[in-house]
C-alpha cells in the first residue's frame, strides 16, 4: 500500500516493525478482531528469515556435512552451501510474509515511521492515528564500536553481509566471541578460511559461565580457529585488498592456532593481524533513530518496559528493541504477552525460562542465572557439574566415531536458600534439544529434589542431568 493512500486513516493498533515480534503480534491482533496497521521500512518478516537465524542455521548444517564428507574442494562446497542457503530464504524475497499477513487481515505499508502523540507519520507525507495502542517493534542493528579506522575502511562485514554474500575469504577475522561470532567462525573455518576470533573478554560467550566459553573455544580450535581472548582491537587500516588490525596495549594477540610452529609467524608483527575481511559481531543496539520517541516523552536510550511490555500508557515495546532476551523466541513470547494484554486477557511476562542457544557443533544451551547474575541480585548459589561424555549415549556414539573429541559438559545452578533450580549451562552434541527441559525447570522453579527424581530415557544425552541434580539435592539436604 502506498503511504499517501493512508493519510488520515485510523486504526485501533499500529505496529511499527514486522520482525519476529511485530509480525506475530499484528497477526494475532488482526485475528482477534482488531483493526491493525503494520509499518515496515525494510523487509516484512524482519531479519531472522533472511539474514540471521534461518540462513545461519542452513550454513551451519552445510558446514557440518562438508566436514563429514572429507571433501577438500572447499570453494565448490561453499558455493553449493550458499545456493542452498539462498533457496532456503527464498532469495530474501519477503512477498510470502507480506501475503500471509494480508491474508490474516493486517493492513501493511512499507514506509519509514516517526511518532507523535496519538499518530504516526509515514515517510513524512501521510499521517495515521491509533485509538488503542502503538507497539514499537523496530528491532536492533549491528554495533560498530568506536575503533580507529573501523568505519569507512573497505572489507568490513556484519553478520548481514556474511549471511547474504557469496565470498569465501582466505583469511577472516571476527570481532566478537558471542553466539554470532562463534557460529560464523565454525561456518567459515569448515570451508577452509583461516579464521581468527578476537574477544575482549577473558572468555568466549562472556555473558555465560566462564567454563562454557572455555569449552566453546576448545570446540572451535578443533576446527583450526585461532581464538584470541583478552584482545582489544585498537585500529583498522586498509591493507591491499584486505585489512590490517592493530591491538591495544595489554592484549594477547599471539595465535594458538593448532599447527603453527610459532605464534604469529605469518603476521606483520606480534601486535598486528592481516585479514582479507573483518566481520564485526560485538552485539546489537536498538533501532530508534528517526522514530521521534522524545515527542512521546520517551528516552531512546532507556526503553524500560513494565511486566506487560508497556513503555507508557498506550505505548508498548517488544522484541530486540527492548534488549530483553534478544532472540527470535524471546520476541515471539513478548508478542504473545502484548497480544493477550490488548485482547483482554492480560498477564505478566516471565522471561526467566528463555533459553540462550548457540548452534555450533557442539551446541550450547543456557538458561536463567549465571553465578554472577545471581550474586548481583543477592542470591546465594550452589553449583554442580557433570561430564556429558560419561553418559552411555556418549559411549555408544563413540563406537561409531572413536575420535570424537567434542567438548561436552553440564552445570546446574541452585538457589541455596529455596533449593530450586535458577540456572543451567550445557554444551555437547544436540545440547540445544536435550537440555531444553532445564529451561522449563527454571521457569517453573522446580526443586533440585524433583529434578533429581525425574527419570530420563536410556540411553539419552539427558541422563547427564541426573548426576549434578542428585549431587545438589544431597548438598541441600546436608
Amino acid at each position: 500500500m502506498d503511504p499517501a493512500e493512508l493519510d488520515g486513516a485510523r486504526y485501533e493498533v499500529i505496529v511499527i516493525g514486522t520482525g519476529s515480534a511485530g509480525k506475530p503480534l499484528a497477526t494475532a491482533l488482526a485475528r482477534g478482531g482488531l483493526r491493525v496497521l503494520a509499518v515496515e521500512r525494510h523487509r516484512f518478516g524482519g531479519e531472522c528469515p533472511y539474514v540471521a537465524c534461518v540462513p545461519s542455521k542452513s550454513m551451519l548444517l552445510s558446514a557440518r556435512r562438508h566436514r563429514a564428507s572429507g571433501d577438500p574442494a572447499h570453494r565448490a562446497a561453499f558455493a553449493a552451501a550458499v545456493a542452498v542457503r539462498d533457496r532456503t530464504v527464498h532469495g530474501r524475497d519477503d512477498s510470502g510474509a507480506a501475503e500471509g499477513m494480508l491474508g490474516d487481515g493486517v493492513d501493511l505499508v512499507r514506509a519509514r515511521a516517526s511518532v507523535r502523540p496519538g499518530q504516526v507519520l509515514l515517510d513524512g507525507i501521510a499521517t495515521v492515528r491509533w485509538s488503542t495502542a502503538l507497539v514499537l517493534a523496530t528491532g536492533a542493528e549491528a554495533v560498530i564500536p568506536p575503533v580507529d579506522g573501523l568505519r569507512g575502511t573497505p572489507g568490513i562485514w556484519t553478520s548481514d553481509t556474511a549471511l547474504s554474500g557469496d565470498e569465501l575469504p582466505a583469511r577472516l577475522a571476527i570481532l566478537g566471541g558471542g553466539a554470532i561470532g562463534c557460529e560464523l567462525a565454525e561456518v567459515y573455518a569448515s570451508f577452509g578460511s583461516r579464521v581468527t576470533v578476537l574477544e575482549a573478554a577473558p572468555t568466549l560467550l562472556p555473558r555465560e559461565q566462564p567454563w562454557l566459553g572455555g569449552a566453546m573455544a576448545d570446540g572451535l580450535r578443533r576446527l583450526g580457529v585461532d581464538v584470541r581472548t583478552g584482545t582489544e582491537l585498537a585500529s583498522v587500516r586498509p591493507d591491499g585488498q584486505g585489512v590490517l588490525l592493530g591491538f591495544g596495549e595489554g592484549s594477547r594477540p599471539e595465535t594458538d592456532r593448532p599447527g603453527t610452529d610459532r605464534p604469529g609467524t605469518d603476521q606483520p608483527g606480534a601486535d598486528q593481524l592481516a585479514a582479507d575481511r573483518l566481520l564485526v559481531a560485538v552485539g546489537k543496539k536498538p533501532v530508534t533513530d528517526g522514530l521521534g520517541l522524545e515527542s512521546l516523552g520517551l528516552d531512546p536510550d532507556d526503553l524500560s518496559v513494565d511486566r506487560r511490555m508497556r513503555l507508557k500508557d498506550d505505548v508498548f515495546a517488544i522484541g530486540d528493541l527492548t534488549a530483553i532476551n534478544p532472540y527470535t523466541h524471546g520476541a515471539n513470547y513478548q508478542a504473545r504477552v502484548v497480544a493477550d494484554e490488548l485482547l483482554g486477557r492480560g498477564r505478566d511476562a516471565d522471561h526467566s525460562g528463555t533459553p540462550r542457544a548457540v548452534y555450533t557443533d557442539p551446541a550450547v544451551l543456557a538458561v536463567g542465572d549465571t553465578e554472577k547474575t545471581a550474586a548481583e541480585r543477592g542470591a546465594r548459589t550452589l553449583t554442580a557439574r557433570s561430564d556429558v561424555t560419561g553418559t552411555t549415549r556418549s559411549a555408544v556414539e563413540r563406537t561409531i566415531d572413536e575420535n570424537d573429541d567434542r567438548p561436552a559438559g553440564l552445570e546446574l545452578i541452585a538457589d541455596a536458600d529455596s533449593g530450586v533450580l535458577i540456572g543451567a549451562a550445557a554444551i555437547g552434541p544436540e545440547a540445544d534439544s536435550w537440555a531444553a527441559e532445564l529451561a522449563l525447570a527454571v521457569r517453573a522453579r522446580v526443586t533440585l529434589q524433583a529434578l533429581a527424581d525425574q527419570p530420563h530415557a536410556f540411553p539419552s544425552w539427558a541422563e547427564a542431568i541426573a548426576a549434578p541434580a542428585q549431587e545438589l539435592a544431597q548438598r541441600l539436604r546436608d
